[in-house]
């Protein structure tokens, strides 16, 4: 089954994807234990996207607790903010482009601690494979 991207059942998908994976649980074994592990994803428009779109991932010590669409970033504490066009982000959920890269090349912006991005880099392309794990349709194909 197909889940669209991005919505929340796709968000449910990406948690269980992340939560089935050997990988990422022994990568993020400490990741987001003593400091703010979470994520907002913000998806701006375009590529069939027609308005802004945030996702909130919940992650700490290997494990995600929480995925979801939300409508307000500020509704939750997250310590690392990404923000990216839709075309790109959609790249990345197919396994066309790596995440890391992308925030290397000034693709996505990102906010937050960058020594933990770099400490946790095994982690953090863990979580962004796991991505493409799994079936999505997208919005504009």
């Amino acid at each position: 089954m197909a889940f669209l991207y991005p919505s929340n059942e796709w968000c449910a998908a990406w948690k269980k994807a992340i939560n089935g994976s050997k990988a990422i649980r022994d990568t993020g074994k400490d990741w987001g234990v003593g400091f703010n592990g979470n994520w907002v994803f913000e998806i701006t428009p375009g590529g069939g996207l027609d308005k802004t779109t945030y996702v909130y991932l919940e992650a700490k010590a290997g494990e995600c607790t929480d995925a979801r669409l939300m409508d307000d970033p500020a509704a939750v504490e997250a310590g690392f903010f990404c923000t990216g066009p839709y075309t790109e982000f959609k790249r990345v959920v197919k396994g066309e482009k790596d995440f890391i890269e992308c925030v290397v090349r000034g693709v996505f912006k990102l906010k937050g601690d960058m020594f933990r991005i770099m400490r946790y880099a095994r982690f953090i392309r863990a979580v962004s494979n796991s991505i493409s794990s799994f079936e999505a349709e997208y919005l504009g194909e």
